[in-house]
Formats: C-alpha cells, structure tokens, sequence
C-alpha cells in the first residue's frame, strides 16, 4: 500500500512540550463552514492540518505554510495532498487570535475564485468586526 501524503507537518515535531499549559495557546476562530469541511477530509490529511494548526496556536511557523496575496495581507495557506486531491486551510492571524477563513478540496493547480472569493468575503468580515469592536471599546473609554 503507497501511502500518498506527506506527513510535512506530523513528522516534523519541534517542541510539542511547551503546551503543556493550554492557556498558553493563541486561540483559533473557524468561519463559516471552514471547521465542518476540514472534519470532512480524510483522517490523515486532517491529522497533519490539525496539527499544522496546533503549531500555529504554539507560535511556530508550519514548515509548508505560503502567503496567499490573492486573499489579502497576511494570508496563509496550510497544503496537505492524498493520491487524489490537494487540501488547503487559508487562515490568518488577526486581534490575537488565528482566524481559519477557508478549508478546501482542490485538483488542479490553482486556487479556483469561488475560494478566493470565500476567503476574501469572510476576512472582510472579520476586519470589519475588529473595528467595530475597537468603536464600541472607544464609546466605552469616553463614558468613563
């Protein structure tokens, strides 16, 4: 049996030992349906996503991890593949906090629109509510 993904995350355990205490992790956001595609990809596939993901919360940088300008600033994607398919989690580190914009399927090269799209949508969103947040914060400071 040919096994086709390529462990780049799992087999390349830095320092797991420093989450030792939760508290220390940076917290993740999924947004829209990103949390419900990544618990549809195969076993394998979403062990080696999640714990490219779990690294980020650690502060470390997943060794296959590209800049996705095409989304906007500061967007990243985590790849993984099988013998039929490419994976990919867009997140981007926003307010303290890993925002997963966007998980999905893919056979071609390129990241098809609809993608781009959804991503750019749902970091738009995002933006918008940090700085809705930080107007409701500043309200808050002149009533004082």
């Amino acid at each position: 049996m040919t096994r086709h993904t390529r462990n780049v995350y799992t087999s390349n355990k830095i320092s797991d030992t420093l989450a030792d205490d939760d508290s220390r992790l940076v917290p993740l956001a999924f947004q829209g349906d990103a949390i419900r595609a990544l618990r549809g990809f195969p076993a394998g596939v979403r062990q080696d996503l999640g714990y490219a993901l779990y690294q980020l919360q650690l502060g470390q940088t997943p060794p296959d991890r590209k800049p996705v300008r095409a989304v906007g600033p500061g967007v990243y994607e985590l790849r993984e593949q099988d013998a039929e398919k490419w994976y990919r989690v867009l997140y981007v580190r926003e307010g303290g906090t890993i925002q997963v914009l966007h998980c999905f399927e893919k056979r071609s090269n390129a990241i098809e629109q609809k993608d781009i799209e959804t991503a750019r949508t749902r970091l738009k969103r995002v933006l918008e509510a940090k700085r809705e947040e930080k107007r409701i914060a500043k309200q808050a400071l002149r009533r004082r």
